[in-house]
């Protein structure tokens, strides 16, 4: 086996929309993940995505960003505002955990403090799946007996209810007793809807599940903090900027494009060719091959992003067609099904703030910004030093409402 390394962002671009190409990305982390969406390819994935998407459409997001999300944030802050401190780290996985395990289908039955508490914990202990391949290999096999010891509690305490409750609406849906309108609008009922058609077996109901409520919560996380820092650097810098923030819409919005594509949750995607090709950059791949897309160095490219490519520059124009966000959030079969979820959809010329979808992480960054975040100088942030990528163990932060960009 071969290993080939693409830097160019046309090739990169291209190679992630090669459907002889599979995803190899998460092989480490196959205990988790072997059988979710992102790891399926061909029939299977274009099966699973289509029914997926169902849930995946413009009114359930706008539904999210206008009355769910404003709720939780009041909710999950509230403690952390009291106490005028917190860490943006864990202020952001409590935000998205409440919000993701909804979306995904996982029932609160109980909605305690203690039952967050515990849903917080199998999270974190999930999120060491994606980054096992960026994990040093001795610190692996400890770290996959934890991912299945956390598999095995959120299956009893989690997913197993929350199908059944699922399993029996469809039944009663099919008796005609409950309108299809009446079913809940989520992941987990949208798989149970086309059981029949997907045939997925119990565990890959449960991987499926955990990848749902770990990539809308554990990626987001990613995102958010570096967003939040880049925004704070820059209006230290730049503090003719701060009434940017208060008067464009749209303004904080395109910084978080800018940070995604400085710092994207994974800083390569990987596949495998299934047959021998000629890759996007000219070089030939036989069978077995993996093709290591890096996507840090792509969105780097100084002829799409400019000289100074390699710095946060929330003004930046974009050449040609690229994503101002870069390929951050893939392109091809295998792009971010939740994308528009997470940031929104790019304004165009003549986009009315009143009707446009700007994204949780956005929205999060602005209710952030609105109550006055700033980091704790007596506590600087600490970066995660047990992963080969660029992302926060800890950021230590203050509320002062004195002190507030908007």
């Amino acid at each position: 086996m071969t290993e080939h390394t693409i830097t160019s962002f046309d090739a990169c671009s291209r190679t992630l929309r090669q459907t002889e190409l599979r995803q190899a990305l998460y092989d480490e982390a196959a205990v988790l993940m072997e059988r979710c969406l992102v790891n399926l390819h061909g029939s299977e994935h274009r099966a699973r995505r289509n029914v997926e998407a169902t849930v995946f459409r413009k009114p359930v997001f706008v539904e999210y960003e206008r009355n769910i999300l404003p709720r939780t944030l009041d909710e999950t802050l509230q403690p952390f505002l009291e106490a005028g401190r917190g860490d943006l780290v864990d202020i952001g996985y409590r935000i998205m955990m409440n919000l993701t395990v909804d979306f995904t289908g996982i029932d609160r039955v109980k909605r305690t403090p203690e039952e967050t508490a515990e849903l917080l914990r199998l999270l974190k202990e999930f999120s060491l799946a994606p980054a096992l391949g960026q994990s040093p290999p001795e610190d692996r096999p400890e770290k996959r007996a934890r991912i299945e010891a956390a598999m095995a509690e959120f299956r009893r305490q989690f997913l197993d209810p929350s199908l059944a409750r699922r399993r029996a609406l469809r039944a009663q849906a099919e008796a005609g007793a409950l309108s299809a309108d009446a079913l809940p609008r989520d992941v987990l009922m949208a798989l149970v809807m086309g059981e029949a058609d997907l045939g997925m077996t119990e565990h890959e109901y449960l991987q499926e599940g955990i990848f749902f409520t770990m990539a809308g919560a554990h990626t987001t996380i990613h995102s958010l903090t570096h967003a939040v820092h880049e925004i704070l650097c820059w209006i230290d810098a730049h503090p003719e900027d701060a009434a940017r923030l208060r008067d464009d819409p749209f303004f904080i919005q395109q910084c978080v494009f800018e940070s995604l594509r400085l710092h994207p949750s994974s800083p390569v995607s990987k596949r495998r060719t299934t047959c021998p090709l000629a890759l996007a950059d000219g070089s030939e791949a036989n069978a077995g091959d993996v093709i290591v897309v890096d996507l840090r160095t792509a969105n780097r490219e100084t002829d799409i992003f400019g000289e100074d490519a390699d710095r946060f520059n929330p003004h930046r124009t974009v050449a040609g067609s690229a994503f101002p966000h870069g390929i951050s959030m893939g392109v091809g079969a295998h792009a971010c099904l939740g994308r528009n979820l997470a940031i929104g959809v790019e304004p165009k010329p003549g986009s009315d703030p009143a009707d446009h979808q700007f994204g949780t992480v956005p929205l999060i960054v602005e209710a952030l910004l609105k109550r006055g975040v700033r980091p704790d100088p007596a506590a600087p942030a600490q970066l995660d030093k047990g992963i080969t990528r660029i992302s926060w163990a800890t950021y230590p932060i203050l509320f002062d409402p004195s002190q507030a960009l908007i």
